[in-house]
């Protein structure tokens, strides 16, 4: 397992007092910045936090296995002291955010959890797929990014595409879970929701218009209010 500071990993995003927390895990590249506008819904009742992955920081090490990103995403909380009733992330974020919520389960704690437009399958990236995704979530670097900056995502793509290779989530979680998912491929999509549906008892589902890769930008934030909202006041 990498060796990271926690501390420096935890991003508070909105914090207001002593309030029920959520967490947000990141998808392709481990940054935050496409979740801010989602913080801000969120932080009308809730303490916001990030938890970005490891290696984005100079000096920091990349991982490329899912049991070892739970294990650093459960060491930040608990160095924190943060323990989340609300989960959420999009794509592998949410693979993470579903072992998490099951780790914290066993200790007691049972946070509800968000998904959007994650896969419980094991997925094989061909070569320069990496260089391909780099460039389809650049806009996340800015208009003129740092070639040592770029340089790291791109590791930490790298890691989390063989974290994706070689897991597969098999184990039940019986919190609560709210899925997004996009409308195509089609047949992708019903494999999905097909094998959430089996691994979570208390499991709804809202289907979204946009492609797997504009779910969580800001812009397409108000097709996932109203089911989110819903959720969080049943």
């Amino acid at each position: 397992m990498t060796t990271t500071t926690a501390s420096s990993r935890l991003v508070p995003l909105v914090r207001k007092g002593s309030r029920p927390s959520a967490v947000l895990l990141p998808g392709a590249g481990g940054g935050l910045g496409y979740y801010l506008k989602l913080a801000g819904f969120l932080g009308k009742t809730r303490n916001v936090y990030g938890i970005r992955a490891s290696g984005l920081v100079a000096g920091e090490g990349t991982e490329n296995r899912v049991p070892d990103m739970v294990d650093s995403v459960v060491q930040v909380l608990d160095n924190a002291g943060v323990e989340p009733d609300l989960v959420l992330g999009w794509s592998m974020g949410g693979v993470i955010g579903w072992e998490t919520s099951r780790r914290l389960a066993e200790r007691g704690v049972e946070p509800s959890l968000v998904m959007l437009d994650t896969s419980p399958f094991s997925f094989a990236a061909g070569d320069g797929f990496a260089d391909w995704l780099l460039d389809k979530i650049g806009g996340m670097l800015g208009p003129r990014p740092d070639e040592e900056a770029a340089a790291r995502v791109k590791r930490v793509l790298e890691g989390q595409l063989t974290a994706l290779s070689d897991n597969k989530v098999e184990r039940e979680y019986a919190g609560r879970v709210l899925y997004f998912a996009c409308a195509e491929p089609e047949d992708v999509r019903e494999q999905n929701l097909a094998a959430w549906r089996q691994l979570a008892p208390d499991f709804s589902a809202h289907q979204v218009d946009v492609d797997h890769y504009s779910i969580a930008k800001p812009e397409n934030f108000p097709a996932l209010r109203e089911p989110l909202a819903a959720f969080l006041t049943t």
